[in-house]
């Protein structure tokens, strides 16, 4: 068996089932926290998006992972709402709903890939698995 964090078979259910646990319980904090992992993990495909005008607050983010944008908003009142959007060649082709908890495990899915390939990233997922 190897030590290898990126080789452990368990990481990709840590991630979506860790982000999924603070989603269940607190959804503002679960949204800073996708904030913080995102940011860390992969800096350059992370969009903030705040309400606001002398006082901004967090009202959702944005991450473009290959032909796919997800977006997590945050109504003023309601639930987290999860987007996918399909992107081809710089053109959204397709925008579509999806629950929260897909989104968490495609996510948690691309978030293991690059963590193979980043030590970034690597780092932001053993922080999201209390591993840090």
């Amino acid at each position: 068996m190897s030590n290898s964090f990126e080789d452990q078979a368990w990481v990709r259910l840590g991630v979506a089932g860790a982000l999924q646990q603070e989603y269940v319980k607190d959804q503002g904090f679960f949204l800073e926290l996708l904030v913080k992992t995102l940011q860390t993990a992969l800096p350059d495909e992370t969009e903030l998006k705040t309400r606001g005008f002398l006082k901004k607050t967090l009202a959702g983010i944005s991450v473009n992972l290959g032909d796919n944008r997800y977006s997590f908003d945050k109504p003023e009142h309601g639930p987290v709402i999860a987007t996918r959007t399909r992107i081809v060649r710089g053109i959204a082709l397709k925008n579509e709903e999806i629950p929260v908890s897909q989104a968490l495990q495609e996510l948690g899915e691309a978030l293991e890939q690059r963590a193979a390939k980043s030590g970034d990233a690597r780092q932001a997922l053993a922080n999201v698995l209390g591993l840090q």
